[in-house]
C-alpha cells in the first residue's frame, strides 16, 4: 500500500492556513504551548490599561473636572527651584522626539548586529511609530487644551490629552521589558523603567505642560498598545517555528 493510501494525499498547506488551522483545527496544526496563557495575560494586560483609558477620556470629552490634576499641579508649582527647573527641563528630553527614537535605534542595531535577529527592530518600530500614531489622533480627537494654572515653561503647540512623552517613553521601556524579559537584564530593565517612565511623567507636569491625566492616559495607551504588538509577535515567531519543524 503506498504511503499516499495510508496517510492521505499530501498537500502544501500556505502560512497563512497553517495560523486559520491552528486555530480552527488543532489536529493539523496545534497552537503552541502556552498560547491560552498568554491570551489570558495578552487580555488582562489589554483591558484593564483601556478601561483605564476609557474611564479618563470619558469625563474629558464630558468636560468633566478630575479631582486630582489642579491639586497635584498647584503642589508641583510649589516646588520650583531655579535649580530644579534646569534639571527637569534637561530630563524631560530623555522621554521626547529625539531622545527616544535615538535609544531605540541604537538598542535595534545592537541586536541585530551582536544577536542577529530583526525582530527587536521589528517591535520597537512598530510600537514606538505605532504610539507616535495614535497618540497624535487621540490629541486631535479629544483636542484638549493645556493647563494654564500658571505660566509654561517649555512652550508646546499641540494638545495635551494624551502625553505624547509618556506614551513614548511607556512605548519605548515596555519594549526593553519585552525584550530582555528572558535574559539576566530583565531585573535591571523592569527596575530602569520603574523609575525612567514616571520620572519623565513628573517632569511633564512639572513644566506645566500636561494634566496628570494626560500622563495617565498616555502611560494606558503605550501599555496596551506594547502588549498586543509583543503578543501578536510571539504568535508570529511560534507559528513560524511550528511550520519550520
Amino acid at each position: 500500500m503506498s504511503p499516499s493510501t495510508t496517510h492521505g494525499p499530501s498537500r502544501i498547506v500556505s502560512p497563512a492556513r497553517d495560523v486559520l488551522g491552528s486555530i480552527t483545527d488543532r489536529q493539523e496544526v496545534p497552537l503552541p504551548r502556552g498560547t491560552w496563557r498568554l491570551f489570558g495575560l495578552a487580555f488582562m494586560g489589554f483591558a484593564t490599561p483601556v478601561i483605564g483609558f476609557v474611564e479618563l477620556a470619558e469625563r474629558i470629552h464630558g468636560e468633566a473636572k478630575l479631582p486630582f490634576d489642579r491639586p497635584v499641579m498647584l503642589w508641583m508649582k510649589r516646588r520650583h527651584s531655579p535649580r530644579r527647573t534646569r534639571i527637569v527641563r534637561a530630563v524631560t528630553e530623555l522621554g521626547g522626539v529625539t531622545a527616544v527614537p535615538v535609544v531605540a535605534l541604537a538598542a535595534a542595531g545592537y541586536m541585530a548586529t551582536v544577536h542577529g535577529s530583526r525582530r527587536p527592530a521589528t517591535l520597537l518600530t512598530v510600537s514606538l511609530v505605532g504610539s507616535t500614531i495614535i497618540n497624535s489622533v487621540l490629541k486631535v480627537m479629544f483636542r484638549r487644551a493645556r493647563p494654564t494654572f500658571f505660566p509654561h515653561i517649555v512652550q508646546e503647540k499641540s494638545y495635551s490629552f494624551p502625553s505624547g512623552h509618556a506614551m513614548a517613553s511607556a512605548a519605548l521601556a515596555g519594549c526593553a521589558c519585552v525584550l530582555t524579559w528572558r535574559t539576566p537584564w530583565r531585573v535591571p530593565v523592569l527596575a530602569g523603567s520603574a523609575v525612567y517612565v514616571p520620572t519623565i511623567g513628573v517632569t511633564r507636569v512639572y513644566l506645566g505642560v500636561h494634566f496628570p491625566s494626560d500622563i495617565l492616559a498616555g502611560w494606558c495607551v503605550s501599555l496596551a498598545w506594547v502588549g498586543e504588538v509583543a503578543t501578536i509577535m510571539w504568535l508570529v515567531d511560534r507559528f513560524d517555528r511550528l511550520h519550520d519543524e
